[in-house]
């Protein structure tokens, strides 16, 4: 009883070890930069120059450790529907890339500050946009064969509080105008009425004055 007690747990260890090892493999590969990132051929050896890491038995889990001869040419940018903007309009920004199925994740920079709209989109959609929204926009893709980062695309939004400020201005300065043209009117009218009033009242007083004297005849 005690033996076949024994002979299990001699089992469970070894069944842990080779379950261990086997983890140990797949995280190893895993971390290994894929063949996709370099510049291999079908038979895994490079177009160009010389490059050991095409080999799978020279595999690197740190892609900044492979010569740039051996690295794709992988391009990011961002592609901008406009870059010049009113208040209130709408904006769409799309990370373009030449990455294949190696990416792990995207993102969006505003003046270097991230972005959490745009965490893990590779589409940007910003609606009715304000001032305080322009900028350089980046877009930034973390992969197996590294981390790229987009040219920064300038967008820029007019305020529009200055102008409506400078057409209220204008208005209220329209408006000062129309209002003392018509006070000055109404005051020119009223004096002309009143000094009609006072020459009919003249007038008036001068019919009902006493009868001019005569003499009698004696």
């Amino acid at each position: 009883m005690r033996r076949q007690h024994h002979q299990r747990m001699v089992m469970r260890g070894v069944s842990l070890y080779l379950l261990l090892g086997h983890l140990l493999i797949v995280g190893a590969g895993s971390t290994c930069v894929p063949v996709e990132c370099l510049i291999c051929n079908t038979t895994g050896k490079p177009q160009e120059d010389p490059c050991a890491f095409c080999n799978p038995e020279k595999c690197s889990n740190d892609a900044s450790t492979i010569p740039s001869n051996c690295k794709q040419d992988f391009q990011v940018s961002v592609n901008c529907s406009k870059s010049n903007l009113q208040e209130g309009d709408d904006i769409t920004l799309t990370c373009v890339h030449n990455l294949t199925v190696l990416i792990t994740m995207f993102g969006w920079k505003r003046n270097q500050v991230d972005l959490q709209e745009g965490k893990n989109k590779s589409i940007l959609y910003l609606k009715e946009v304000l001032s305080n929204k322009a900028g350089l926009y980046t877009c930034f893709v973390e992969s197996l064969c590294g981390d790229y980062v987009s040219p920064p695309c300038n967008v820029n939004v007019e305020n529009q509080s200055v102008l409506i400020l400078v057409i209220c201005g204008i208005s209220a300065l329209g408006l000062v105008l129309i209002m003392g043209l018509a006070m000055k009117f109404k005051l020119k009218r009223d004096n002309a009425k009143h000094k009609e009033r006072r020459r009919q009242k003249a007038e008036a007083e001068q019919r009902s004055g006493p009868a001019p004297f005569t003499l009698r005849e004696s």
